[in-house]
Parts: structure tokens; sequence; C-alpha cells
């Protein structure tokens, strides 16, 4: 049987918005809670969505990392938690407990890297480093790094009647391809380019999200003349139900490393095209994917990959094996004990 850990995660966020990190956190702190005592320190509005298995102690991280209060309080929770582990889940977790090491020299800390830092220093004292796909190894001992993708929890399988049945009510009766995407409506999300892109397409656009830059884009959209091609969903639960609805997923991302739709894309068997960005490189070949921030190109890619719609899923099977077996929570949850307790053996 495993050793049972006590285990400490630092998430930094604030506002209580829920993002990539922030989902990834909550995901790997309940699935490593089914059998070891996790506990997170976080921002109190996060409270509310932190799984309930997980030991929840909220901080203030609106301070500033130079607030020795904040330092102050990091430390107390430790001294009193006595963990074995200690796991920095942002590049501002890794800066504040790289402060803090020297004191607790005791516990493993160990940091993942989720984007690609200019300055790599915080991450280099860690004792490990998870990084969540190829591209983010450099610049750290390769002895160190461990890469662990992002795993999520697959939806119920529909069956083939059901699928047809949420295709039909989606396209209105209209008989053409059903492509979708998935986001928070920021900038860097490159959904302005995926419109642009979808002039001149033959297929329907779903896009599920909110935020702060919808209402620009509803105006690019009319402005497209594309009101007739593009269906607003808003936040939805049902994602991995449209998932396997649908075509085709697109991810249009400026700099996004590991998008959680690929994830739960590649799961459901969707297929999926996208700018070339991160770790999707990891798991699409290059005819999948394009460069970021080029209309043109992204107009290419879908209308290319539209015209070989009926090969994709036949040639996507590999990819979709794969996904199965290692973009899942349990896989993500045990190679990352696997790497504690190497790392754990390792001081002794």
């Amino acid at each position: 049987m495993d050793k049972r850990l006590r285990i400490v995660h630092i998430m930094t966020a604030t506002g209580g918005v829920m993002g990539e990190v922030e989902r990834h956190t909550f995901d790997l702190c309940s699935a490593l809670a089914e059998k070891h005592e996790v506990h997170l320190l976080a921002d109190k509005p996060y409270m509310a969505t932190c799984p309930k298995n997980v030991i929840f102690h909220a901080i203030d991280f609106r301070q500033s990392q130079w607030n020795p209060w904040l330092y102050w309080q990091i430390a107390q929770l430790i001294n009193h938690l006595q963990p074995q582990l200690i796991h920095a889940q942002s590049a501002r977790a890794s800066y504040l407990l790289s402060k803090m090491k020297w004191f607790f020299q005791h516990v493993i800390f160990v940091a993942t890297t989720h984007r690609l830092k200019t300055n790599h220093h915080a991450y280099a004292l860690m004792d490990g480093v998870i990084a969540t796909n190829t591209s983010l190894v450099a610049d750290v001992s390769d002895e160190k790094v461990r890469v662990i993708y992002h795993g999520s929890k697959p939806p119920f399988a529909l069956t083939p009647h059901e699928k047809k049945g949420i295709k039909l009510r989606l396209l209105a009766g209209r008989e053409q391809p059903l492509i979708m995407t998935v986001g928070h409506f920021l900038a860097s999300e490159g959904l302005d380019v995926l419109l642009r892109a979808c002039v001149d397409v033959d297929a329907k656009l779903l896009i599920v999200g909110d935020g702060v830059e919808r209402k620009r884009l509803e105006k690019l959209t009319k402005t497209l003349k594309l009101e007739q091609q593009v269906q607003w969903l808003g936040q939805r639960k049902d994602i991995g139900q449209l998932l396997q609805s649908v075509d085709l997923c697109v991810i249009s991302s400026m700099n996004d490393e590991f998008p959680s739709i690929m994830t739960d894309a590649l799961q459901v068997g969707c297929p999926v095209i996208a700018t070339d960005t991160g770790g999707v490189k990891d798991w699409l070949s290059e005819g999948l994917l394009c460069p970021a921030n080029n209309v043109e190109a992204l107009h290419s890619l879908l209308c290319d990959t539209l015209r070989r719609l009926p090969l994709l899923r036949k040639n996507y099977l590999p990819i979709f094996l794969r996904a199965q077996q290692e973009l899942t929570l349990a896989t993500m949850a045990q190679r990352t004990q696997d790497f504690y307790l190497a790392l754990l053996e390792q001081r002794r």
C-alpha cells in the first residue's frame, strides 16, 4: 500500500476566477486526497469551489510578495501542518516558496510550471519540477523535472442516437459541419482571429463561454455577417456532451500552453485543430496546427480539415487511445504521487 502523505498545495490566484491553473489545481488536489491528506492554501473566494475532500486554508494573496506578513502567514501554516511535501501551483507561488525553502529543509518542495517563464530561478531552487508539456522543461535540470500532462474526468458516453439528436438541435435542420470552441473570452484566446477565419467557411461555429470580450466579439460577428453561422452558448455544464456531438474542436489561442479543452475533446473522441502554442504539439501533428494570430493560416487549416472530415476520425484513433490512457485524472494523480515518492526516497 502506498504511504499516506500530508501534502500542502499553494495557489496564488485571487478573486475566485476559475482558469486553467485553478481548475488543474482543484482536480489534482481532489484526486490526491482520495489517498492522502491534502491541504490547499488559497485566496478566500476559492473556498466555495474547493473540493470537499481537500482541507482549505484562506490566505489573502492580494498582498505584495514583498510583504513580510504574507510570508509569516504561510510559514505559520507550514509549521502547524508539518507536511512532507509543499507543491507550488504557479510562478508566484514558486517565488514565495523559494524565499522560504531554507527554513524548512526537512520538507520536499515541488512546483508545477504551467507557462513559459523568463525567470527560471525559483524553479531551479525546487526539489522537483512538474512541467505540463515538453516545451516547458528548458533551463531546469532534467534530473528534477517530470512531464505530467493535465488530466480530466471524462463525461458519460453518449449513444450514437443521443449524439445525433444534440447535433440536429444545434444545426436546426441545416446540413453542415458543426465546429466548436471554448474560452473565457480574453484577447489572448484569439477568438477574433477565429471569427475572421470562419468567413466563407461552410460550417456552424458554437462558441461556449463568456467574458470581458464578449460584446466586442458579438459586434465583430455582425460586422463579418456571421450571425447565421455563429451561435453563442454561454457558460455550459455539458461541454463533454457537446464535444461528443460536434465534428471538430478549434483552439485559436495566442499563448495557451496546454488547453484543458484539448484534453476534454481528445478524451471523448472529438478531433482537434489548434494554433501552434506550447504543448499542443506534444499531441497534434503538424498538419493539425497553424501559426497563432494568423487569420489566413487558420482559415486554410479549417477549410482543409473540413474537406477531409470523413477520414479524420480514423486518422485520429491512435491519438484518442493515447488520450484515454494519459489524459485522465487518475493518471495525472498517480504520476504526481509517484514523483512525490521518488523525491522522498532520494532525500533518505
